[in-house]
């Protein structure tokens, strides 16, 4: 019987019917009439009742699915009246009508169902259930029914008992801890395969959600669980044991060292799973993941298991054997034109991801002698299947073990280049492509030591007498190898390269064509003025491919051509290119006009091919701006094109490359990534016309300002639209610099619009990695504007919202360290940590930018920073405590006197942190001592007298000039100088003082640090000071060092010089020359400055 009245129940029913109708126009009417007059707040909590009582005792069980789909699907949809995207409906009935739906749906749940409908009501109730988890209580009868469901001899009813704790986990507070282990411990024992799933799959979601503190309590499940894995197997449950597979390793992403004692045995389980060729490949590939999470999350207990990197190589290796399993010439394989082969080979390209990921973790310390205990044996071995599997490994592995790789690079070039010569195709692929993963991971170095043996070797694969597919991955690996190269390596070989790579260009196969040019476009900007002798042969052939109607087939090749042709030209420089500059640029013109289809690659190629004519000929691009602009404001203006998703819709979108799905608060948005990606080009290369053109740019700066760049820091879905955003208003600000002057009316106006909302994004954006590119741009702003241009508000604003980010970056730094305990690995997240540290730097170039610009005037307003900069200074993390240092840097040398005020704060701090075991602490305490001498005046003198001792002792030290020494060692010289000539006449003892420096130099690292340095060295010289008479032979030396290594330069160069030559004049001619000619490698810098 229906609570509701019969005239509403009776609509309803026939809506419902409707719905369901096999006839469109009367589906469709009805899911008009559903969203137009039964959503509305009015009518949805009828709505819900009856498609809940529907979802229970509906007549037939089609009916009944249907209703309980539907309930959820208006259950967790946004509420009309409404603005938000998070808020679900079934959160906003009121609370009596919640209770009846509550009553309704857990009868019918405990009631005889189908397993179809019983899983439909169980999702029903999760989203009921999600919304009475808080506050506790609302809900009380709900789990002792899943306990009780959960020990039920229907199976159906057990495997939904754990569905729902699955999706709500939240519900099982703690009060229910003692009562849910014996739960899941039945459930994992369950003789029902989806009972067993389901009950795993729960208690991940469930370790989840509860606080770590009672994570011991439920470790002892864990044997249980695993012990349950086998039985998959033996039931011949292959896709089973996948899921639950893949809910372990949640879980051990979570608490991987609650596996410790179990490893072993998980390792050989896993190992022998993923070699088993007779199992679903979903298995096998989750057995691998499993291992391969261990090694992401706990580097080091894999380590201290000495089976784990045995297994992993020898289940990689295995795994990369599985290819052309049916096609041993390879003939499929080399006749596939776009070259991807992982959806064909899933085993082998998960095989290399994963020894990829493992080497990264596990680095070549553990990894390579294992994996080379096999390779030498399998580039031998007579199945091409096993030679190429070796050299796809290599590949994987090399940037990981790059800390032992690198030094024997002579040897695994004797091991695999002959392999370029195998009579197997797919071997001499291989080869390849582990010679252009070397060139990257090994880069530098392998240029500069082995470019005589790759590239003859690479550039003679680029013949007939190679398959397409080799052809173009030896030239995909010269871009590589390319890319790292120096023009004076590459030119002994541009000839022969050059002229196999345009013989290549006559392939049948457009895909050969295609990475020809982007080869041909990299080596030019290797080259580049070492290409012009190409030029004349290259650029007329692409302008005369570019006249050429190529078809719609052909158009990435006709962009590529496009791409190749402006790289070149931005190689060879203005003068060369000037006779096909404007022909090009007609072309171009005429092929805009022409590529109407929005999906014509062509069109993004040329976007990017005008900013280079731009860089190329500056402002004589002005003219062509007007037709150039149009689109790309047009696609700079696209706007945030999101769907509200339901769950079958989502995976047609997953489908589609232009869309992604995005899990927001529990709805499914999808949002079209596609055209953001087209919008973030735009703005780059707005970004690039603004900084080539500068001044003459001035005339579009409001518009995209305004309509553009400003909107964009909202896009909160798509972090590129954000980051270009900010870049690009910095460009745009020094655009009005340049036309109207830093302190005019309108830089004003743009800068207080720029900083009104960049401070609303640093407060507001979740994402660290973006808040680096607000904080360049702010920097970059504010450098450009005259001095005391930032108003008192703005100082504000900007100051709460560095102190936000300076606390959340500080917690964030503390939660890393205090990772490691007895459940997880304190894992180097180099990723997040350099983040964090490239944050603070920018953060810190904030700072010394607002104190540079307003002085004294920022003090008051830092008063809110103080307690947070004296946390930094005093904590032991060198990134923060390095960063407080840097700000008491600039408080003193942009306030002087006026830094007294937060003197104490800091000189304590500064004077401890001249002796730290740290090169980096050392050398900005040594600068602080330096810029508090020479700004902060008299105040500060007794500091810096305590300060000398200290310095001196850490520069004599023996390894002081080391090489992470050195910059410390050099900062410390030249604050002793500083503080020698601010204080002379109250530094006790000067003269031997003076003496005892003058032995300290060299300074011929830090460019930064010389300057002073040597300008007080000239005065000595100059007043002919008793230390320069006494160590004449030290004094021409450090000078001569510090002109070789360019640490001196301009006017402080020849101020020195002048003063030594002066010295050297007063000497006997022979002993002058003797102390010239002292070092033969340094002849050229004294024939230029002493000749």
């Amino acid at each position: 019987m229906s609570v509701l009245p019969a005239e509403i129940h009776g609509a309803l029913s026939q809506l419902l019917q409707n719905l369901s109708s096999a006839d469109n126009s009367v589906r469709s009417s009805a899911e008009k009439l559903l969203e137009n007059e039964w959503t509305t707040s009015n009518n949805v909590e009828m709505l819900l009742t009856f498609l809940a009582e529907h979802a229970c005792s509906a007549e037939t069980e089609t009916l009944r699915a249907f209703s309980a789909v539907l309930f959820r699907r208006v259950a967790i949809k946004s509420p009309k009246e409404l603005n938000s995207v998070i808020d679900r409906t079934i959160g906003v009935i009121s609370e009596p009508v919640k209770a009846q739906i509550r009553a309704i749906l857990l009868q019918g749940f405990t009631s005889p169902q189908s397993n179809q409908v019983r899983h439909k009501l169980s999702d029903a109730i999760s989203e009921v259930a999600k919304e009475d988890a808080s506050p506790q209580g609302t809900w009380n009868e709900l789990i002792p029914a899943l306990f009780e469901a959960a020990k039920s001899t229907d199976v159906s009813l057990r495997e939904s008992a754990f569905r729902v704790f699955s999706s709500a986990p939240e519900l099982i507070d703690k009060s229910f801890l003692n009562e849910v282990l014996p739960v899941f411990n039945a459930g994992f024992d369950d003789s029902n395969d989806e009972v067993r799933i389901a009950a795993c799959t729960a208690f991940v979601a469930f370790f989840r959600d509860v606080p770590k503190k009672s994570w011991q309590s439920l470790s002892p499940l864990l044997p249980n669980l695993l012990n349950s894995l086998p039985r998959f197997l033996q039931n011949g449950q292959d896709q089973a044991l996948a899921s639950v597979l893949e809910s372990l390793i949640d879980l051990v992403e979570l608490a991987p060292k609650m596996f410790k004692d179990m490893f072993p045995t998980i390792i050989e389980f896993c190992t022998a799973v993923s070699k088993n060729k007779d199992l679903d490949s979903n298995t096998r590939m989750a057995s691998l993941e499993l291992l391969t999470t261990f090694a992401e999350v706990s580097p080091a207990m894999c380590k201290r298991t000495p089976s784990y990197t045995d297994n992993m190589v020898i289940v990689t290796l295995s795994m990369l054997t599985e290819v052309c399993e049916d096609d041993d010439d390879a003939a499929e394989w080399n006749n596939r034109d776009d070259g991807d082969d992982d959806e064909e080979e899933p085993e082998y390209d998960v095989a290399r991801q994963s020894l990829d990921r493992v080497a990264l973790r596990l680095n070549g310390q553990s990894l390579a002698q294992p994996l080379f205990q096999y390779l030498p044996a399998m580039i031998q071995s007579a199945d091409w299947r096993a030679r190429q599997a070796a050299l796809m490994a290599l590949s994987s592995a090399a940037e990981g073990c790059v800390d032992v790789l690198i030094n024997e690079i002579p040897k695994i070039l004797d091991l695999i280049l002959p392999t370029l010569q195998d009579n197997h195709p797919r071997v001499q692929f291989a080869c390849c492509n582990a010679l252009g993963q070397m060139s990257t991971d090994f880069s530098d170095v392998i240029q500069r030591t082995a470019s005589n043996r790759i590239l003859p070797a690479l550039i003679s694969m680029l013949t007939n007498k190679s398959v397409p597919r080799v052809q173009a991955h030896a030239a995909a690996a010269l871009v590589n190898f390319s890319e790292a190269a120096s023009k004076d390596i590459l030119e002994p070989y541009l000839d022969d390269l050059l002229n196999n790579l345009l013989g290549l260009l006559q392939s049948p196969k457009r895909y050969v064509q295609e990475q020809v040019l982007t080869t041909i476009a990299i080596i030019a900007d290797a080259a580049e003025k070492k290409f012009v002798k190409y030029y004349d042969t290259l650029m007329p052939l692409l302008t005369d491919v570019l006249k050429t109607d190529m078809g719609e087939e052909n158009r990435l090749l006709k962009a590529k051509c496009i791409e190749c042709s402006t790289l070149i030209a931005l190689a060879v420089g203005k003068e060369k290119f000037a006779p096909h500059c404007q022909d090009l640029i007609q072309l171009f013109g005429h092929i805009q006009a022409t590529a109407l289809q929005d999906d014509d690659p062509v069109k993004q190629y040329l976007e990017q091919a005008w900013g280079r004519i731009c860089r190329i000929i500056g402002k004589d691009f002005l003219p062509y701006l007007p037709d150039v602009l149009p689109p790309l404001l047009i696609a700079a203006k696209a706007t945030q094109d999101i769907s509200l998703l339901e769950e079958e819709q989502a995976e047609e979108f997953n489908q589609n490359e232009e869309w992604d799905v995005i899990n927001l608060s529990g709805k499914l948005i999808a949002l079209h990534t596609s055209a953001l990606d087209d919008k973030v080009t735009a703005m780059d290369l707005l970004r690039t016309y603004a900084i080539q053109l500068k001044d003459a740019f001035f005339p579009w700066v409001k518009e995209i300002v305004q309509d553009i760049a400003i909107p964009a820091l909202d896009f909160y879905l798509h972090d590129g639209v954000r980051g270009s955003a900010a870049l690009t208003l910095a460009s745009l600000l020094r655009c009005s610099v340049y036309a109207t002057g830093n302190s005019s009316n309108e830089t004003l106006g743009f800068w207080s619009q720029i900083c009104n909302k960049l401070v609303d994004v640093l407060n507001n954006e979740p994402v660290p990695e973006m808040l680096v590119a607000y904080y360049t741009s702010l920097v970059e702003s504010i450098n450009v504007l005259a001095p005391n241009s930032l108003g008192a508000n703005q100082l504000k604003a900007l100051a709460d919202a560095i102190n936000a980010n300076l606390t959340e970056i500080y917690e964030r730094i503390k939660a890393r360290d205090n990772e490691d305990d007895e459940y997880t690995e304190d894992v180097e997240d180099d990723e997040e940590e350099f983040t964090d540290e490239e944050l603070l730097d920018e953060i810190n170039k904030a700072i010394s930018a607002i104190f540079k610009n307003s002085r004294s005037n920022f003090l008051s307003t830092f008063q809110v920073l103080v307690p947070t900069i004296t946390t930094f200074l005093n904590d032991e993390n060198t990134n923060i405590k390095l960063c407080g240092l840097c700000v008491v840097c600039d408080i003193l040398e942009h306030c002087g006197e006026d830094s007294i005020v937060y003197k104490d704060i800091f000189v304590n701090v500064i004077g401890d942190s001249i002796v730290s075991s740290h090169a980096g602490i050392r050398q900005a305490a040594s600068y602080a001592v330096g810029v508090a001498a020479q700004h902060g005046g008299n105040a500060y003198l007794e500091f810096c007298l305590a300060c000398l001792e200290p310095m001196f002792k850490m520069a004599s030290v023996p390894d002081a000039r080391a090489e992470e020494n050195i910059h410390a060692t050099e900062n410390s010289v030249a604050a002793i100088a500083k503080v020698c000539h601010r204080f002379a006449n109250s530094v006790p003892n000067l003269d031997a003082i003076i003496e005892q420096w003058i032995v300290l130099l060299p300074i011929f690292q830090d460019e930064s640090a010389a300057p002073f340095a040597y300008t007080f060295l000239s005065e000595l010289i100059k007043n002919q000071h008793v230390s320069v008479a006494n160590n004449v032979p030290r004094v021409i030396d450090s000078i001569i060092q510090a002109l070789a290594h360019a640490s001196i330069s301009g006017a402080t160069a020849e101020r020195v010089v002048t003063q030594a030559r002066q010295l050297l004049g007063s000497m006997p001619q022979n002993e002058a020359m003797a102390l010239l000619q002292k070092n033969p490698s340094d002849i050229d810098v004294v024939q230029k400055w002493f000749s």
